[in-house]
């Protein structure tokens, strides 16, 4: 079966990367070919000046402003942009336009239905299941980020109503998605977990070293650029690392106060994980990181990634781990991540998600 992927791939982000990669491997796994699909430009200009406007991501600095607006230039460098690039073309990442006609479209991971927001795309009714050459269009694991339906003008709620009108079958990663598609399509959506927690990266992992590249003892920050700039967080983190002896690696999201070492590729960042000694973080998928491949780790909420964060702790049952400011941040260090119960809850999701992609394929 010929089946195309259409997700944010081509942001230079780990997650974004990471997800496309494990949702192509497990696809592929079920015996299919796959290839990406170009997000098509929206054609209703109107929509598309309605969501920069109503961009709810400029009150909140969260995921795709942050991706398009920090992840680029001086801050990501020369260097890490290569990294991406390379790693697209070396596993088959980059988008096409597609066929006049295949099998099936996943829409998905990430934040394909977060449409309040400035983006090259604008609206794009094709993120929201209008995909004409595709004999059937589903989700896997989408999210709409930190939009809600009532932020949607009665115009945009009509196109995506419209749009999802389109998808045979609806998979979302969180519960404010579920209730984004209910309200809108009237749909029943079933929940997968992101590709990166349930995916395999055995085998990528060991074929990688960072001892060159990296302290022998550090702790991970992993966050967007200048993200943990408060003066009390860095007191905080610089504070803690000094007390046992830790270097401070930020592998992501340059902060000013935290030296630079060399760029890793997507896999070296997850052998990055496991050789830590602990993780500091507030993003969504550094939190997957952590939980999956880490020792210990601390999960900051913010306002701005709550809706995220709060819904992904509690199904990987890591609520222990998550503060609400640093001065937690010893007393979560100490404990270590429950790994046999991690590795039971990736381990059924993963049968799931496999299930979910085999029946609906």
């Amino acid at each position: 079966m010929k089946v195309y992927i259409l997700s944010m791939q081509q942001v230079n982000n780990y997650g974004s990367v990471l997800q496309a990669y494990s949702l192509k491997k497990m696809i592929e796994s079920l015996g299919n070919e796959v290839r990406f699909l170009a997000i098509e430009k929206g054609t209703d200009d109107a929509l598309s000046i309605q969501c920069e406007k109503k961009d709810i991501d400029k009150k909140n600095d969260s995921w795709l402003e942050t991706q398009w607006n920090r992840v680029k230039g001086k801050i990501l460098g020369r260097n890490l942009r290569r990294v991406f690039y390379e790693f697209r073309n070396s596993t088959g990442l980059n988008s096409v336009n597609g066929d006049e006609h295949f099998d099936t479209c996943v829409i998905g991971s990430d934040e394909v239905f977060n449409c309040l927001q400035k983006s090259k795309w604008g609206f794009s009714s094709q993120l929201f299941g209008k995909v004409e050459a595709a004999e059937r269009v589903i989700t896997y694991a989408a999210s709409c980020g930190s939009t809600k339906v009532d932020d949607l003008s009665d115009e945009l709620r009509e196109a995506i109503k419209s749009a999802m009108s389109n998808l045979s079958v609806v998979s979302v990663r969180d519960k404010n998605t579920a209730d984004f598609v209910e309200k809108i399509s009237e749909k029943k959506p079933v929940y997968n977990l992101d590709p990166v927690a349930v995916g395999n990266f055995d085998d990528e992992i060991r074929n990688v070293t960072v001892n060159s590249k990296l302290p022998k003892k550090y702790c991970i920050v992993y966050s967007y650029a200048e993200r943990f700039s408060d003066p009390e967080e860095i007191k905080a983190i610089s504070e803690y690392c000094k007390k046992y002896n830790l270097k401070i690696v930020a592998p992501f999201g340059r902060q000013k106060w935290i030296p630079s070492y060399e760029t890793l590729t997507p896999f070296e960042l997850l052998k990055a994980f496991q050789n830590a000694e602990c993780i500091v973080t507030d993003t969504f998928h550094g939190t997957l990181f952590g939980a999956k491949f880490g020792k210990r780790m601390a999960v900051l909420i913010r306002e701005s990634n709550q809706n995220k964060l709060e819904d992904l702790t509690q199904r990987l049952q890591i609520q222990s781990h998550v503060i609400t400011d640093l001065s937690q941040l010893d007393t979560v260090l100490k404990k270590e991540l429950d790994k046999k119960k991690i590795g039971e809850i990736l381990g059924l999701e993963r049968e799931k998600s496999l299930k979910y992609l085999k029946e609906n394929l």
